[in-house]
């Protein structure tokens, strides 16, 4: 609740919030206390978490929501709101965190997401952590804008996940 306010001047701000899945005109502070109030009270279906800078400062937002556990799945969601630290990895970082979170931690089998089609960024930093194309749910349109849907279960989390640590190790 401390980071409302900062939450606030992100998704009041156009340029930010046009690739949000959110009503395109700015909340209330009130209903941004509301919305995140709500998040917290629901545990068993959301978790959205404070994404920072490597000084402990808040730059955005990541979570996921309708969490399924009988079913293994949820939906993924991203924000940085800082828009200078877009095209830095923090996007990239953050949701490798939060798919490790989702797979290990909460023993979900699949993690899915929709996107406008336009959000290029978003989409290479979905592709580069594993999500593909996916067929889960009816097409959209939101905001006249067509959306992309995509996930990436376990399994090839785990084996991108893997690679890289291969990648990474030193040879003996």
């Amino acid at each position: 609740m401390s980071d409302a306010e900062q939450c606030f001047r992100w998704i009041s701000d156009p340029g930010v919030r046009c690739y949000l899945g959110v009503v395109q005109t700015a909340r209330t502070l009130a209903v941004e206390r509301g919305w995140i109030a709500s998040v917290l009270a629901d545990k068993m279906q959301q978790r959205v978490f404070i994404i920072e800078d490597e000084k402990g400062s808040p730059i955005g937002t990541c979570g996921l929501r309708g969490i399924d556990r009988d079913g293994g799945t949820a939906y993924f969601g991203i924000m940085i709101g800082e828009k200078r630290l877009w095209d830095r990895g923090y996007g990239t970082a953050a949701t490798k965190e939060l798919l490790a979170y989702a797979f290990t931690e909460l023993g979900l089998e699949e993690v899915r997401l929709s996107c406008h089609t336009d959000n290029y960024r978003a989409i290479r930093c979905y592709r580069k952590v594993g999500f593909r194309p996916s067929s889960h749910g009816p097409e959209r349109r939101q905001f006249g804008r067509r959306e992309v849907r995509m996930a990436v279960d376990r399994v090839h989390w785990e084996r991108q996940r893997n690679s890289e640590s291969a990648k990474a190790s030193p040879a003996s």
